[in-house]
């Protein structure tokens, strides 16, 4: 499983009133990753319920060094002051932390109630208008707010950093570099600063020193989420992103969570990025496997495999389910099937199509591809399943059925997207967003996937920003409907 998917195991257990569970999971988490901020973060607040105070401060430290812009660390370290006594520095914490946008509720009521004022009170500063028109896609207006904001508070290291990401998607990388050094020397082990820095190294032709400070980042950042952010946002760069890191948890801490995110299939390390390949059945070797792509550069990369959903759609009435079966729907375009049913009349059997391939296509060849305007042919996008040969594709023999994988709908849009069927995937995206899937993570991914891809650019960022807002993360949404909009602004050029 994914170091954030382990750390959001430790924060449910101790909201649900389990610190000594919550506290042995964090404890795991950094004896594989000793500077992972989540798990550091996790660390102090297990100790500010325990009443050690400096032992949080410390933790609260390293957490604000390589997250300088952590709303929740601020909060917590103005708890913690105010707990100390130090009203002055509490207070300081505090509106650090309000100026930081705070999304949680926690955060921000805790914030106001060190500062003993109703959030109506609060003014609008110079700092705050930096950060939301950065995070609205405003990079000038930022550099302006920014400016300003560091001329009333040299010392805000949060204010260094918003101003050094505006110059850098600026373009005006010698003065982001600039920045960069001032927050290094501040909050030294600032993953997002070290992220630019790598990529301005890059561009000025030293890309191998560029790439050996991406993966020193590791360290920090085991699934290198903050490079993958800034560095997706970018058409072309030269640096290749590290496989993320990932951690097994023992059977026994799976067992006392006893919840639903960890399950068998979790503790394989998975990336967003890297989806593994379709295996079909015993029968059927797995592909070869491919270099994950974020970003369309010169040379052509193959895409990835797409993920095996199989068992993911398992009924959880306790009927018993073959592992390969999916959850599927019926759609109104659906194309017609087989009238073949099993011995209940339920299920139907996928007509008659070719072998999916598994030789994938490349992102630079994908992209040479033209639009297509057209709505293809409507496909089946499902399949009810209910036994095991329910979703078994005919032979050429009628009597003898070749096995074969079992689509769910993410696998569908995957195959769509690898057949260049650019209209009809982004129908099956849309589908897929609409539906407001529970697993948020894994829409994120396979959307991000999509977007990657420059036939599909427009449509999917404007459902990236659909899929944000539907999951409360409005700064995302803004920032995703933004790149729509620049996408169709360059299309209609």
């Amino acid at each position: 499983m994914r170091p954030s998917e382990a750390a959001d195991m430790a924060r449910e257990a101790l909201a649900r009133g389990e610190p000594t569970l919550a506290r042995s999971i964090t404890e795991r988490l950094l004896g594989e990753f000793a500077r992972y901020p989540p798990a550091r973060l996790m660390r102090a607040l297990l100790s500010e319920q325990a009443n050690e105070t400096d032992a949080a401060l410390d933790d609260l430290r390293a957490v604000t060094s390589a997250e300088p812009t952590n709303a929740e660390a601020r909060a917590a370290q103005a708890r913690l002051f105010q707990r100390r006594g130090d009203t002055d520095r509490a207070r300081m914490a505090a509106r650090l932390a309000l100026d930081l946008i705070p999304t949680d509720p926690n955060v921000l009521g805790s914030a106001l109630e060190v500062l003993g004022v109703d959030v109506n009170s609060l003014e609008t500063s110079a700092a705050v208008l930096a950060r939301v028109h950065l995070n609205c896609g405003w990079p000038d207006l930022a550099e302006r707010h920014a400016r300003v904001a560091i001329s009333e508070s040299p010392e805000r290291v949060d204010v260094r950093l918003t101003l050094a990401e505006a110059l850098w998607r600026l373009g005006r990388l010698p003065a982001c570099e600039a920045e960069c050094r001032v927050v290094a020397d501040q909050a030294e082990e600032c993953v997002r600063a070290a992220v630019m820095r790598a990529h301005i190294l890059s561009e000025r032709g030293r890309t191998a020193e560029g790439q050996e400070l991406l993966d020193r980042i590791g360290r920090i950042d085991p699934e290198f989420r903050e490079a993958r952010e800034l560095l997706g946002a970018l058409e072309v760069h030269r640096l290749v992103l590290p496989d993320g890191a990932g951690i097994t948890l023992p059977p026994e801490l799976l067992g006392k969570y006893n919840g639903a995110m960890p399950s068998a299939d979790t503790q394989s390390p998975p990336d967003e990025t890297k989806p593994m390949p379709v295996v079909a059945d015993s029968h059927q070797a797995p592909p070869v496997d491919g270099r994950s792509a974020l970003v369309e550069g010169p040379a052509k990369t193959p895409v990835e495999q797409p993920e095996s959903d199989a068992g993911s759609g398992a009924s959880q009435d306790g009927d018993a389910q073959v592992a390969s079966a999916v959850a599927g729907s019926e759609s109104p375009s659906a194309a017609p099937q087989d009238d073949r049913t099993d011995d209940r009349g339920q299920a139907r059997r996928l007509p008659d199509d070719p072998a999916v391939s598994t030789a994938q296509p490349r992102l630079a060849d994908a992209a040479a591809e033209p639009v297509s305007r057209e709505d293809p042919a409507p496909r089946a996008a499902q399949v009810a399943p209910v036994d095991a040969d329910a979703t078994a594709i005919p032979g050429p023999d009628p009597n003898e059925a070749a096995p074969a994988a079992s689509f769910s709908t993410f696998d569908w849009a995957r195959h769509l997207i690898q057949q260049s069927e650019w209209t009809e995937a982004e129908r099956v995206l849309t589908d897929i967003v609409t539906a407001n899937d529970s697993d948020i993570s894994r829409v994120d991914g396979l959307l991000l996937e999509a977007v990657a891809h420059r036939e599909l650019r427009r449509s999917v960022w404007k459902l990236l920003g659909d899929h944000y807002m539907q999951t409360g993360r409005p700064q995302a949404a803004a920032d995703a409907y933004l790149r729509a909009a620049n996408v169709a602004g360059r299309l209609t050029q």
